[in-house]
């Protein structure tokens, strides 16, 4: 008798554990936003505050459509001039993506490997001094696992449009590395290959290889082999190139308002310096989403975006990196897997993510920068775009697929809580 009373409580001890986890699971999993086509520009509209941003562009598309897409705010809030789909910006760090799809068609031209040491193909030799065995390879520079080091002074003073029309990225990685001009080459303490930092420098230096290889500018090998077999027209590397009367004016947040400012190119450009609008940005992710043919053979695509880095990798802040990409469930909010990258600076925020199991991708780019001031606004907006991309995807799938994208959205949001 005892024992069946006992074995009650347990049950029922397990069943309210049961019932518990479910209704957490629902808790995180819910999507308090809910947007759909009909409203989510009214929730824009509402989530767009001009005390904090000037204006912005959205962008929510599969491989062969574009699903959502809109400006919102000003590109010049002192002539009121609108934020469109034609205008143009910087888009900081999304730059990089372009390194990543370059060095697989050079890979392709058969003009380098991304495994072997970067000493193969620079006129230069670089060395991290703490560990003279051990060579950086093409892939490092990559993965932003060269043990290069970010070297922030340096490359936030050369925001000077004037000095970047009088030198090249090769006589600045020249500079740089061989004449040591810009001081003394900053490396980690870390093996190449061991530990996960960040570098501008290491990007550019990867853009360099690309020009070494192609003895051809950065700039040349990506109108050639990116921008014009994919038609971005209104997409380049500088402002002269763009159109004046629609590059967007920036703007700095500051406590109670935002700041009009000015910024420019830098001489290491591949690593920030892209200039495009919301059409051409989503133009090229549909490209990548689709693995078009133009652009790379499908197993590039495959080796571009696959998983780099393994466990043992240190200080590593996503869950993984490709090729410039990189590969995270927690972004801004967003748990689901994305594949993609962020930029900004003190007046761009960008972001630009797909998801590999819907195929959907979602685009945010700025003229506001993406400071503490204003970061919940951003947030805000992209997740507005993501309920939108789930809600289109549960109501354009069959009842079979719908289940599974709820399994998707909800394995995804609790496997990144643990």
């Amino acid at each position: 008798m005892k024992y069946k009373k006992l074995l009650k409580k347990v049950l029922l001890f397990f069943i309210l554990i049961i019932i518990a986890f479910i209704s957490f699971i629902l808790f995180q999993t819910k999507d308090d936003i809910n947007a759909n086509l009909t409203n989510i520009e009214e929730k824009l509209n509402r989530y767009y505050n001009p005390n904090k941003m000037g204006g912005f562009a959205v962008s929510l598309f599969n491989a062969d459509s574009i699903i959502y897409s809109k400006g919102f705010g000003f590109s010049d809030k002192g002539d009121k001039k609108p934020y469109t789909l034609e205008t143009q910006q910087y888009i900081a760090s999304i730059s990089k993506t372009t390194i990543g799809i370059a060095l697989m068609k050079a890979e392709e031209l058969e003009l380098l490997n991304v495994d072997d040491p970067i000493n193969n193909y620079l006129p230069f030799k670089v060395y991290n001094p703490k560990f003279l065995k051990d060579e950086i390879t093409i892939k490092q520079l990559a993965t932003h696992t060269s043990s290069l080091d970010y070297n922030e002074l340096v490359v936030e003073s050369l925001y000077i449009e004037e000095v970047k029309k009088e030198k090249s990225l090769a006589s600045f990685m020249s500079d740089y590395f061989q004449n040591t001009k810009y001081g003394e080459i900053k490396f980690t303490n870390y093996k190449p290959g061991s530990d996960w930092n960040y570098s501008n420098i290491g990007a550019s230096l990867a853009a360099y290889i690309i020009e070494t290889v192609s003895d051809m500018p950065f700039s040349d090998f990506t109108q050639v082999h990116i921008f014009n077999p994919l038609k971005l027209k209104n997409t380049n590397w500088t402002e002269s190139e763009s159109d004046s009367l629609l590059h967007t004016k920036y703007y700095q947040p500051t406590k109670d308002s935002i700041i009009r400012v000015e910024t420019s190119g830098i001489i290491p450009y591949p690593s920030r310096d892209m200039i495009t609008n919301i059409k051409d940005l989503s133009t090229y992710c549909q490209a990548i989403l689709s693995k078009n043919p133009n652009l790379l053979q499908s197993d590039s695509f495959d080796k571009l975006l696959s998983p780099k880095l393994n466990s043992n990798v240190t200080n590593l802040e996503d869950d993984n990196n490709g090729l410039f990409f990189f590969i995270d469930r927690n972004n801004h909010g967003v748990n689901y897997r994305l594949t993609g990258m962020d930029g900004g600076d003190n007046c761009i925020k960008t972001m630009m993510w797909f998801d590999p199991k819907t195929k959907l991708g979602y685009i945010f780019i700025g003229n506001t920068g993406g400071t503490e001031l204003n970061r919940l606004n951003h947030i805000t907006i992209y997740n507005a775009l993501v309920s939108l991309g789930y809600n289109y995807s549960i109501d354009n799938s069959t009842i079979v697929e719908g289940i599974q994208l709820k399994w998707h959205n909800v394995y995804n949001r609790v496997r990144a809580l643990f």
